[in-house]
């Protein structure tokens, strides 16, 4: 078999490895961080992302308020090992692989996203009906 062939059971038991690891994060961070840098963040672990070699486990976070996020980084990357230690008491695995994370500001995004598109709305809907909607066709 090929490196680059892959059995959906391997798929499936990475993806329940990498949820199993997020949520263990997860949990780790709302259990451990006493780090003066988080108080007052909203620490959200949105993914879990392992290495083809499982060696390397990044996760990407989400940190409200969004200025903050440097700072939250600093702190999880210092924390890492006393959070490796909170998580290998969740979950079942021989050895946990080497911790990385990332800031994710999709959240951020899709609520601009979501704020711009409910403005539009808003604006369309002070607009007569006859501007907006297309004329239906009459049928004879």
């Amino acid at each position: 078999m090929n490196h680059n062939d892959h059995e959906p059971s391997d798929e499936r038991a990475a993806g329940r490895l990498s949820s199993a690891l997020r949520r263990a994060m997860q949990s780790a961070i709302a259990e451990g961080m006493a780090d003066p840098r988080v108080e007052g963040c909203l620490i959200t672990v949105l993914d879990a992302v392992m290495t083809p070699d499982r060696s390397t486990v990044r996760f990407h976070i989400s940190v409200l308020p969004g200025e903050r996020g440097m700072l939250a980084l600093a702190a999880l990357r210092h924390a890492s090992g006393r959070l490796k230690a909170g998580m290998f008491k969740k979950i079942e695995i021989r050895r946990l692989p080497r911790l990385e994370f990332v800031l994710d500001d999709s959240l951020k995004k899709q609520a601009a996203l979501d704020a711009a598109m409910q403005a539009a709305s808003q604006s369309r809907g002070h607009m007569p009906a006859s501007d907006c909607a297309p004329e239906e066709p009459t049928q004879d």
